[in-house]
């Protein structure tokens, strides 16, 4: 993997130890005599303002940026008492149907900065035209995963307090029960783009809602629509289409392709930027709001989604693509084997054993792997030999952790019961006890699976009771790209909460690129975002 042009050419002397490090090669495989592995920590700089606070004092109140009484209250009794810039920002502009590019990183309060003015402009629609009609739907929100849906959701249903319909749209739902409700008419519809497209259009059978009554569309990570690469099977049938196009020319690649599509409507399983112009083309002219929310932004991207909608207004948070401040990391190399008592240790054990060292002295813990089969590998190793607590405030010194699952290959109802055992409360600040006696806990996830997710939200609100803030990140297998990492690394920061450490270990080649970007987060530097057609 080629490196990223991560730091600025008058800064090139920072690289010397990474180049002297690229020129050795690869890592020996011997094991050493050490019984330590080679780490480095760092604390990012980040963006040193408020992310939180916003710098004009006359918009640091829900009331004070446009929001109404009944409004306020309920994002109010729900603890959100002092909008994020980002909130404060996007508030007006949504309010007045404005179309919309919010770019922000990850934890800055995206969902609620657009889930805030929609609810309210829900309000407002239905007092002057009445309820939503049957098969119609007045606001769609489309986010890439179906447990970012489910959040999604119930964030709108607590900040509206069972004012408005709404309701979710997978593959992993029933599609009956969708189709009923959008039947019925509803206020808000939060889905992922396959199943949408899917409803709208559907095989051998009738549209279960139309987009004609559509005021407001909402994309969750827009950015990545159009920096994506096509799936591997379309990408064949297109190389076929170029080989058949030289056969005979009377015929062109796209003319193959719309032969290949099933009769009553889009190829569900095309790249995600064909299903998205399609459904732009669908919308009603003139009348509905696009709202595009990221929190990457690689360069070109702007310019690209500016050709859909040319009278965008854009909102680029000053600490995209860096680490928030104030993030402890530390990388560990897990290339070395180390000689323990005679044995040497492989990789695979290298990495469980600081794997293990880092849960150690953690009470909420979130372990990110690259894929299903690694995530399965850590929790039957972690099943298999639990840790010890090390933390000496732990109430329960001799109980076994808990490992939850939540990637993928799991079920919707797994993914549900691991992330809602996750958030659940374990301590009661009025009577200064635990709960539960809860046990030590670790989430093994993929990087997808958590995308976007607030690990540290309450599934239920329950007076008195506040969760149990994530401690402890740990990046199992190391990210593939700077998105990703910022993505994954910003799991440690959500609202004002102090930030967890995270740990990442890495192996062979990867030790150069993430040491690049830990210098970088030392630094305060923005991270080089590239298109996924650009990666090597």
């Amino acid at each position: 993997m080629s490196m990223p042009d991560l730091v600025a050419d008058s800064e090139a002397e920072d690289w010397s130890e990474v180049d002297a490090w690229l020129e050795e090669g690869s890592h020996s495989s011997e094991p050493t005599d050490t019984k330590t592995r080679p780490r480095w920590a760092e604390t990012s700089a980040g963006h040193q303002h408020e992310c939180f606070e916003h710098h004009n004092l006359k918009m640091r109140s829900w009331s004070s940026i446009g929001a109404e009484p009944r409004l306020v209250e309920h994002i109010e009794r729900l603890g959100y008492t002092v909008p994020s810039t980002a909130q404060c920002e996007a508030f007006g502009p949504i309010s007045r149907g404005e179309n919309l590019l919010l770019a922000d990183a990850n934890g800055m309060g995206k969902s609620l900065a657009v889930v805030a003015p929609l609810v309210q402009s829900l309000w407002r629609w239905e007092a002057a035209e009445g309820r939503t009609p049957p098969g119609q739907v007045r606001a769609i929100i489309i986010v890439p995963t179906n447990d970012l849906a489910q959040q999604i959701l119930e964030l709108a249903r607590d900040v509206a307090r069972g004012s408005i319909r709404a309701s979710v749209a997978t593959g992993e739902h029933n599609w009956r029960t969708q189709q009923q409700r959008l039947a019925g008419g509803l206020d808000l519809l939060v889905a992922t783009m396959g199943r949408l497209v899917a409803h709208l259009s559907p095989r051998d059978r009738e549209p279960s809602t139309t987009l004609e009554g559509v005021r407001l569309l909402v994309v969750d990570e827009a950015s990545s629509l159009y920096d994506g690469r096509a799936p591997a099977w379309l990408q064949r049938k297109a190389q076929l289409a170029r080989n058949e196009d030289d056969a005979d020319s009377g015929r062109t690649s796209t003319q193959v392709l719309e032969l290949s599509k099933p009769r009553g409507g889009l190829l569900t399983q095309e790249p995600p930027l064909a299903m998205w112009k399609w459904i732009r083309s669908e919308l009603p002219h003139g009348s509905c709001t696009t709202v595009m929310v990221t929190s990457a932004l690689p360069e070109g991207v702007e310019a690209q989604i500016r050709e859909d909608l040319p009278d965008l207004v854009t909102l680029v948070g000053r600490g995209l693509h860096m680490t928030r401040a104030g993030v402890p990391i530390e990388l560990v190399d897990c290339s070395l084997p180390v000689r323990t008592e005679g044995a040497a240790d492989g990789i695979l054990q290298s990495k469980l054993a600081e794997l293990r060292d880092a849960l150690a002295s953690s009470r909420h813990a979130l372990v990110v792997c690259n894929d299903g089969a690694s995530a399965k590998r850590v929790e039957r190793e972690l099943r298999l030999r639990p840790w010890e607590c090390g933390d000496t405030s732990c109430v329960v010194r001799d109980a076994v952790p808990t490992v939850l699952a939540f990637h993928g290959s799991l079920t919707a109802e797994r993914r549900t019961t691991s992330l809602a055992a996750f958030r659940k409360a374990t301590h009661n600040r009025w009577e200064d006890k635990s709960v539960d006696g809860a046990p030590p806990r670790v989430l093994i996830a993929t990087g997808r699976a958590v995308r976007g997710l607030d690990l540290r939200r309450l599934a239920h609100h329950d007076k008195g009771i506040e969760p149990m803030p994530l401690d402890c990140v740990v990046l199992f297998d190391f990210a593939p790209d700077a998105k990703s990492y910022l993505a994954r690394v910003g799991c440690a920061t959500r609202g004002t909460q102090e930030p967890a450490s995270v740990t990442a270990l890495a192996v062979g080649s990867q030790l150069a690129f993430a040491k690049a970007l830990l210098a970088n987060d030392a630094k305060g530097n923005a991270h080089s975002v590239q298109a996924q057609s650009e990666l090597p």
